[in-house]
C-alpha cells in the first residue's frame, strides 16, 4: 500500500481531531468476516500508518463507536493507542445521534470544523457533516483510496 507521507509542514492545515469509526475502519466489518469464512483479520491494514502520519501532523486521534468489548480491544497486538476512546453503550447516546459526535468535540474541545470523522457508514458520515465535521465514508472494499482521502483531506477554511 503506498501512502501519501508528509509532515506539519507540508499540511499547515490539517484537522484537529480524526475520529475513527471502530467496526468497518478500524477493524473489518462482519460481512468481511464472513466472507473470509471467519477467518480473523484483527485490524484493517494501513491503520496504523494512518494514524502515525495523522499523529506527526499533529492530529488528536479519537475512536467513536456504538458499542465494543474493551477487554477484546487491549488484547488487540498492535491495536493503536488513541488519545481518547469514546462508546456509545456508556452513555446510551448511540450513532447516528448528533450527540455522539457532539460529545466528542465537547471532550476534546474542537470546534467542528476542525474535526474529520472517518466512519464506513453513510448516514453516520451525514450527521457528522450536518453538525460542521467533514467526513470520509470509508469504503471497506478499497481501503487504499479510502485512506489515501484521510490523508489528503483538510478543512474548509472559515
Amino acid at each position: 500500500m503506498n501512502l501519501p507521507t508528509g509532515s506539519a509542514r507540508d499540511h499547515p492545515q490539517d484537522f484537529e481531531v480524526v475520529v475513527f469509526d471502530f467496526e468497518g475502519v478500524c477493524t473489518p466489518t462482519a460481512g468481511e468476516f464472513i466472507a473470509r469464512s471467519g477467518e480473523v483479520a484483527t485490524l484493517r491494514p494501513g491503520l496504523a500508518a494512518v494514524i502515525e502520519q495523522l499523529r506527526s501532523r499533529g492530529a488528536h486521534i479519537a475512536l467513536l463507536s456504538n458499542e465494543f468489548d474493551r477487554r477484546w480491544i487491549a488484547s488487540i497486538d498492535g491495536f493503536p493507542d488513541f488519545d481518547d476512546v469514546f462508546v456509545g453503550s456508556d452513555n446510551r447516546i448511540f450513532k447516528p445521534d448528533r450527540r455522539a459526535f457532539q460529545r466528542v468535540l465537547l471532550a476534546v474541545g474542537c470546534d467542528a470544523h476542525a474535526c474529520l470523522v472517518i466512519d464506513d457508514d453513510e448516514t453516520n458520515c451525514r450527521v457528522a457533516r450536518s453538525i460542521g465535521c467533514a467526513a470520509i465514508r470509508f469504503d471497506p472494499t478499497d481501503a487504499d483510496v479510502s485512506w489515501a482521502a484521510v490523508l489528503n483531506a483538510s478543512p474548509t477554511p472559515m
